[in-house]
């Protein structure tokens, strides 16, 4: 899978806009599910750190997922998760039809 992502990551246009921060901020600050929250930006990618107040491998996906209804693009999306010993972390991208795209790593843990 790790593979699959590079090769769709080298084939669109990766990034940031303002209006997907937005709808980030805004899906993160709305559920009760979430202690907190930080949103970085690292040469055009996104680091989503998303703190739980109840925390699980379960919970996480079902946040996740979630999450990425609300802020992904219509037209493709990829992602991939990796359980790592206290926390899940999912590479994710999506793009629009023009092949202009975001990329973010969302972590999920315990708050």
């Amino acid at each position: 899978m790790f593979r699959a992502i590079n090769e769709y990551l080298a084939k669109i246009n990766v990034v940031t806009d303002q209006s997907m921060y937005e709808a980030m901020s805004s899906f993160l600050e709305k559920t009760k599910l979430v202690d907190n929250f930080s949103i970085n930006v690292n040469y055009n990618r996104y680091i989503v750190d998303i703190k739980m107040k109840k925390y699980s491998v379960s919970a996480a996906d079902k946040l996740y997922r979630k999450f990425i209804s609300a802020i992904a693009y219509s037209y493709s999306q990829i992602s991939v998760r990796y359980n790592e010993e206290s926390r899940v972390r999912y590479r994710f991208a999506s793009c629009k039809e023009n092949k202009t795209g975001v990329y973010m790593d969302i972590i999920i843990a315990q708050a």
